[in-house]
């Protein structure tokens, strides 16, 4: 067995062997100030997109249009008592009505499927007229983006001389987190639980980042898969917090909605996900697996859709499972985490193009280590798959003019292919240096002896 001494060594060297020198760093960044410049032309470009859209869509959002209808629902039906009814689809509509009016296009409510401990958040909000909530909900995500580039900023040195601002304006100019604000989404809090997670992680605070995770289940269908693979590879400790504040978690949700509402949730959140005339998001608007091998007209519409869709999804958690064995090195924990939140969004079998607003922190993460761990072509190669997902009016193309945004899904798993490759790569070389550090300290202790 080795002393803690001689695992230090062996970490620090096989660390060392992936550390980029100062030169080629300078290198990667000739001419920064003229590359700042670019930068802040493109965000700025996709910020103008953004606010032109805004204003077009500003109508629509004062009358309902919008996701966050949803949310204040909920929040309205707990206000008024009734949350053994939360998931009554004739309560939501009538709540709905309330507020929106008659609008001609629905026949029903957009429906609240999330599960019942998040409602909550949304009664203080149900006591403002609609319009109100919304900017208010608007105001309070903005802040939660700050708190998350704070949160970021504490773990990741590329990050030590970008003002929280400037990464907020960074982060608008993404299209998934714009819409995030356009609809009155909630996807911003779950990347806040993400970021500290992650934060965690970094510490070694295992179980605290297992809470993180928890607190985010309000989208199981990402923290699931997340937790799954940190967990296979190595960090068992996560599950200890998941599992105690995801049991809280539905103690509580129990108190919101009793035992049969609670019972009933499974069955009608199931209802809605597979049929989009209920609410469901059309299966061409899905960028994930599942709205990329089903969403088209065809034989793959159906049941044989389905079993391919999940068979991929498995064959993508089974490479992201074996490339990610990584121990030693703190550049490979980035690219485990950057791995595992891309695979959930990825398979989860209910994915919006907010919810890609999770990316915001691969995307950190992954310049971060090509900046300081790897040379210009590897980080160029590592970079690459995510440049259509950075580019608004793709984004506009494929959802207005061809219905078509589960095309996003190849980009992202080029990424997961990039990713899981450079991961490997890292750990065969930390093996290689291991095997060496060890053969040197036995020679040395054999000279000694």
């Amino acid at each position: 067995m080795y002393s803690k001494d001689k695992l230090s060594l062996i970490g620090n060297a096989v660390q060392s062997r992936f550390i980029v020198s100062g030169k080629q760093r300078e290198s990667v960044w000739a001419g920064g100030a003229k590359s700042q410049r670019v930068l802040w032309i493109c965000v700025a470009t996709m910020l103008w997109l953004h606010l032109l859209f805004l204003i077009d869509y500003w109508h629509g959002m004062k009358r309902g249009y919008t996701d966050f209808s949803v949310l204040y629902t909920a929040g309205t039906i707990l206000r008024e008592g009734l949350g053994h009814q939360l998931y009554n689809r004739e309560t939501q509509y009538r709540v709905q009505e309330d507020f929106t009016g008659s609008l001609p296009f629905r026949r029903g409510p957009l429906p609240y499927i999330h599960p019942p401990f998040e409602a909550p958040i949304f009664v203080p909000l149900a006591f403002l007229d609609y319009q109100q909530a919304f900017v208010t909900w608007d105001i309070l995500t903005l802040c939660t983006l700050f708190a998350v580039g704070f949160l970021l900023r504490q773990s990741i040195p590329i990050l030590f001389s970008v003002l929280p601002w400037k990464f907020v304006l960074g982060a608008l100019a993404f299209y998934p987190v714009f819409t995030c604000f356009l609809q009155g989404q909630d996807s911003i809090l779950q990347l806040l639980f993400c970021a500290a997670g992650f934060q965690a992680l970094r510490k070694k605070a295992d179980i605290f980042a297992g809470c993180c995770f928890a607190m985010g289940a309000f989208k199981f269908q990402f923290m699931i898969p997340l937790v799954f693979l940190l967990f296979v590879w190595g960090r068992r400790r996560i599950a200890i917090g998941f599992a105690v504040i995801a049991a809280a978690l539905a103690l509580v949700s129990l108190g919101i909605v009793g035992r049969d509402a609670l019972l009933q949730y499974p069955r009608f959140a199931l209802q809605i996900v597979e049929v989009p005339g209920l609410g469901g998001v059309p299966l061409a608007l899905m960028p994930n697996l599942h709205g990329l091998v089903v969403g088209w007209r065809g034989p793959l519409s159906g049941t044989t859709g389905l079993a391919l869709a999940i068979i991929a999804s498995i064959l993508v958690v089974s490479f992201a499972a074996w490339t990610g064995q990584v121990r030693t090195s703190l550049a490979g924990l980035e690219l485990q985490f950057s791995l595992a939140i891309i695979v959930s969004v990825l398979i989860g079998w209910q994915t919006n193009a907010h919810d890609l607003s999770l990316l915001v922190i691969p995307l950190v993460l992954l310049a971060d280590y090509c900046f300081h761990t790897v040379p210009p072509k590897s980080g160029f190669t590592l970079l690459l798959p995510v440049v259509p997902l950075l580019i608004t009016p793709f984004w506009m193309a494929l959802w207005l003019s061809f219905a078509k945004v589960n095309l996003m899904a190849i980009p992202m798993l080029w990424w997961v292919w990039v990713i899981g490759k450079e991961l490997s790569h890292v750990s065969q070389k930390e093996f290689s240096n291991s095997s060496k550090q060890w053969s040197e300290s036995m020679v040395t202790e054999r000279e000694g002896g």
